[in-house]
């Protein structure tokens, strides 16, 4: 069945405006448009439930949460001694439905008896991500965790300088920070650890889950071209107006990272304000990016920004928890 999303208006407008504003670049003689904000991939309930629907995906469950959980459980001593016995924000940056959160605050509850207060703090441009992430979290019912400050945000949790300076007060006046599922390589990293790090205090910190390079830099891009991705991103592409009938879904290595995009396959014209934009066959429009670093480099580039910075990884390699004090 052929489907145009059509009726979002706003969503229309928010994403033609950003083309205007990032422009084109010239690949293989045609325009390639970028918009590859992660914001926009859960702007709509039916954006975010596609990315759920994603996140159960095995390519995505088994390194993403399976994984990561256990990294978190396996290290849960260490996470625990970082973060310390004071009151504290779990700032959750990006988050998902809060899952995570609920098995990073019972790793952590593990070896502190679940005395330390936590508020837990989602962060997200969703409000039905928010929603869930909260209820979920409740739903779990950990005693310790005796506040909720969930954060709508357009921005992508790089910079935490309004939501950090409105949450320290009273008791709650340090951060712990969760950037897990492999959202960091959506960023070049340093950029986005520099930012970050500029808005934590001594004494916050942080934990980072993503995958890492193993073997050859420039491999693997054939599970980035499953339909997984295509399912979640269409929700984009139809907010824009197109129908599957206009686009078709692919992914490469390309500007060292990998990019995943639709091509044009026939003329579609759009209209902004008195603006007019021309997609052409071929014409692509790129909707997200994935950087990927080896552990080596992954490491270097935390202890840049954070003097007590450790990494672990899994027996394939291929899986990196990144634990870091301010």
């Amino acid at each position: 069945m052929v489907r145009s999303y059509k009726t979002n208006l706003w969503l229309n407008e928010m994403l033609l405006k950003a083309f205007f504003r990032n422009g084109y670049s010239i690949s293989n003689n045609n325009k390639s448009w970028e918009l590859t904000d992660l914001q926009f991939l859960v702007l709509t309930p039916e954006l975010a439930k596609g990315f759920l629907k994603f996140t159960t995906h095995p390519l995505y469950r088994k390194q993403f949460y399976e994984l990561e959980v256990s990294m978190i459980k396996q290290n849960a001593s260490d996470i625990a001694a970082l973060i310390g016995d004071k009151p504290f924000n779990l700032i959750d940056i990006l988050c998902g439905d809060g899952l995570k959160a609920v098995e990073f605050i019972k790793a952590f509850n593990s070896y502190t008896g679940g005395t330390v207060k936590i508020r837990y703090c989602p962060l997200n441009a969703s409000n039905y991500l928010l929603d869930l992430a909260v209820a979920n979290v409740k739903k779990a019912k950990l005693p310790n965790v005796v506040a909720y400050q969930p954060f709508l945000s357009s921005g992508d949790g790089r910079s935490l300088r309004f939501v950090g300076k409105k949450l320290r007060d009273g008791e709650f006046e340090k951060h712990a920070v969760m950037l897990t599922g492999g959202a960091l390589a959506s960023f070049e990293i340093n950029s986005y650890l520099f930012e970050l790090s500029r808005d934590l205090k001594k004494g916050d910190s942080l934990f980072i889950g993503n995958g890492v390079r193993v073997g050859d830099r420039l491999e693997g891009l054939e599970k980035y071209k499953s339909d997984a991705f295509h399912n979640w991103f269409k929700h984009l592409i139809y907010g824009l107006g197109f129908s599957d009938k206009d686009v078709e879904y692919d992914a490469r290595f390309g500007n060292s990272r990998v990019e995943m995009f639709y091509k044009l396959k026939k003329p579609v014209s759009k209209k902004l304000k008195g603006k007019k934009v021309k997609f052409m066959p071929g014409d692509e429009l790129v909707i997200a990016a994935l950087y990927k670093y080896y552990a080596r480099e992954f490491d270097k580039f935390c202890k840049m920004y954070f003097a007590d910075s450790r990494i672990v990884t899994d027996e394939s390699g291929g899986y990196a928890l990144v634990m870091c004090k301010k």
